[in-house]
């Protein structure tokens, strides 16, 4: 070649000839490489001789050496190192970075599980190293112990790929208790003989609202307050209802949306102000624009009226703390489903079945304030001992855990479940309005007959 290599261009052109009536046509689809002109030079002033393949870059699946290598006899810069083309060189060496099992080419990224893996021009790896939502190595440690901890996990596909960080922030999305909330006086009940298992599903079938998931929004504070109001509600009046916790989640002021929010300012607007029911106004699981204005009721919220032709947004009595184990129980035998709070740590994402209690697997220091609903209790046996245990309604779906709930230890405060409890009656006026109408239908209806 006669063009010396001390005067190459800055750009790598990479042509493909054919002879078309005598003529070569060129193509420059790898126009703009550069890198033969800024390395630095050899003794014997050549860009790479004996081909170092450090002096290379990946092109069209393989690597660009330096014009020397090459034959193709045009164009005298370089060119990509394809064996068709190579003077007696040992082959190019296909440079890749190796990630476990996968290998990636330079320049190329990957993401393994939720971190991001980049791998350089020298081969080297670099990737991202925040604790993952879905560990396998943490699943593993509490399937092998699943005898001795009481529960099974599982790797759901919906958590792999996404943070730690991501799952406490929109998994969750209650905050912990003020102050002067945890300081209220609590409600205690009376002592009365309670069975040994009991579901609030068994005995209100049919009025306790579905499980629900709250996506990728820190709501819980919304919607187990709306879960367990439509509840109340429903056992109350005898019709379904399902409270929107969009509602909730768009209107209640001073709140953080789907970062977060506090129990007791959605607990007093279900009081003044009420709500509206999902099918008005549906889950969205993201803040919006609040559609309902201060005096507006399900009329003029264009809601489709239940029933009972009532038109007043739905609401709930003042809400109250629940003392202990025991006032729970009674509370939820004779009411209904109540709300609890709890810490949750990294390894309750992956509960699948069985009776939670937090493990010592994976990072257990790392923990985020939620919000449940408590539908019931029970008891089984686990080994010689008798293992007690709360029935909780989850938030993230049937897909995850039993159906979408889980059981969690009961009488020790597991993870704080019985530190915090609330609950509230459904609204007096309200069930006297849904009672004097069905008592008008019952009426107009004996009156057609």
């Amino acid at each position: 070649m006669a063009r010396s290599l001390l005067i190459l261009p800055v750009f790598l052109v990479a042509l493909y000839s054919c002879n078309v009536n005598g003529q070569y046509a060129y193509f420059d689809d790898f126009a703009g490489q550069k890198f033969c002109a800024t390395r630095e030079r050899t003794p014997e002033g050549t860009c790479c001789s004996n081909r170092v393949d450090e002096c290379s870059v990946p092109i069209a699946g393989t690597l660009c050496y330096c014009d020397e290598f090459c034959d193709k006899h045009i164009n005298p810069d370089c060119c990509p190192d394809y064996e068709s083309f190579c003077k007696g060189a040992p082959p190019p060496i296909t440079k890749v970075c190796s990630i476990g099992d996968i290998h990636i080419r330079p320049f190329e990224e990957i993401k393994v599980n939720c971190n991001l893996c980049k791998c350089s021009g020298n081969s080297t790896v670099t990737c991202e190293e925040d604790v993952c939502l879905s560990d396998v190595n943490v699943i593993n440690d509490i399937n092998r112990n699943a005898a001795s901890l009481g529960w099974k996990a599982y790797n759901y596909t919906e958590f792999y790929g996404k943070k730690l960080k991501e799952g406490l922030t929109y998994r969750l999305g209650t905050f912990e208790p003020r102050v002067k909330v945890k300081s209220m006086s609590r409600l205690g009940h009376s002592t009365e003989q309670l069975p040994q298992n009991f579901n609030s599903l068994t005995k209100w079938t049919g009025f306790i609202s579905e499980i629900h998931d709250q996506g990728w929004c820190g709501s819980s504070w919304a919607v187990s307050t709306a879960s367990v109001g439509s509840d109340r509600i429903s056992i109350n009046t005898k019709e379904v209802v399902d409270l929107a916790s969009q509602h909730l989640l768009s209107c209640v002021r001073h709140q953080q949306g789907c970062t977060g929010g506090h129990l007791d300012n959605a607990w007093r607007y279900l009081n003044r102000l009420g709500v509206a029911d999902e099918d008005c106004y549906p889950y969205e699981a993201t803040v919006g624009r609040c559609r309902a204005k201060k005096n507006d009721n399900l009329r003029t919220m264009q809601c489709n009226l239940p029933s009972t032709q009532r038109e007043s947004l739905y609401k709930m009595g003042p809400a109250y703390s629940l003392n202990n184990e025991t006032d729970i129980m009674w509370e939820i035998f004779h009411y209904g489903p109540v709300q609890a709070t709890m810490w949750v740590y990294p390894d309750l994402f992956t509960y699948r079945s069985g009776i939670y209690r937090k493990s010592s697997f994976g990072d257990q220091h790392a923990k985020g304030f939620h919000s449940v609903r408590l539908v019931g209790w029970g008891e089984e046996s686990n080994g010689f001992q008798r293992a007690k245990y709360w029935i909780a309604a989850q938030s993230w779906g049937k897909w995850w855990g039993e159906n979408g709930f889980f059981r969690i230890a009961r009488g020790n405060n597991e993870c704080g479940i019985e530190e915090y409890v609330l609950s509230a009656m459904a609204d007096q006026h309200d069930r006297k309005n849904a009672r004097r109408a069905r008592s008008h239908q019952k009426t107009m209806s004996r009156n057609r007959a």
